[in-house]
């Protein structure tokens, strides 16, 4: 019998996929002003900005939207992220960016984990679309296709179909 941790965690997986949660890596997108509610998180001696489950940087002409570096600490996990679970530890999973937790209220921004990319699809992989956003199912595992800055294309986990 599954337990309530379980089932949290997969129906949040099922609302975020419902909502249609589109990735943090887009390329060069700039905008003039970020969302008021945003926090100054300075890692590196660049103060970016985050609000939303977006980040912000520096930029001459505003703000630059951008993955988060690895290494990168938060107070708030972004609304609507996910839980995930690979290779036996627990992962908090927004737009791209995985999360582990350090102690209660921080959160560190870490590399994707092995298990949970693939570098292209396997034959028989489906494309389902929901809001207008692509994800690929490989089985009962559910995949978004995330394209570097550099333009390499990934395939990360996002979750896991209910039963």
């Amino acid at each position: 019998m599954k337990t309530i941790q379980e089932f949290f965690t997969k129906f949040t997986f099922t609302i975020a996929l419902l909502t249609g949660l589109s990735s943090n890596l887009q390329a060069q997108r700039i905008v003039r002003v970020v969302p008021r509610n945003n926090t100054v998180v300075v890692y590196s001696g660049v103060s970016y900005r985050y609000a939303n489950g977006c980040y912000y940087k520096p930029h001459p002409s505003g703000f630059v939207v951008v993955t988060p570096p690895v290494g990168l600490r938060v107070r708030v996990l972004p609304v609507g992220y996910t839980n995930v679970v690979i290779g036996g530890r627990a992962y908090f999973y927004f737009g791209g960016v995985y999360y582990v937790q350090l102690q209660p209220n921080s959160y560190e921004i870490v590399e994707i984990p092995k298990e949970a990319s693939l570098t292209g699809l396997p034959d028989g992989a489906e494309t389902i679309t929901i809001n207008g956003k692509k994800y690929y199912k490989i089985g009962n595992t559910y995949y978004e296709k995330l394209i570097s800055e550099n333009g390499t294309e990934r395939y990360v986990m996002v979750g896991e179909k209910i039963q």
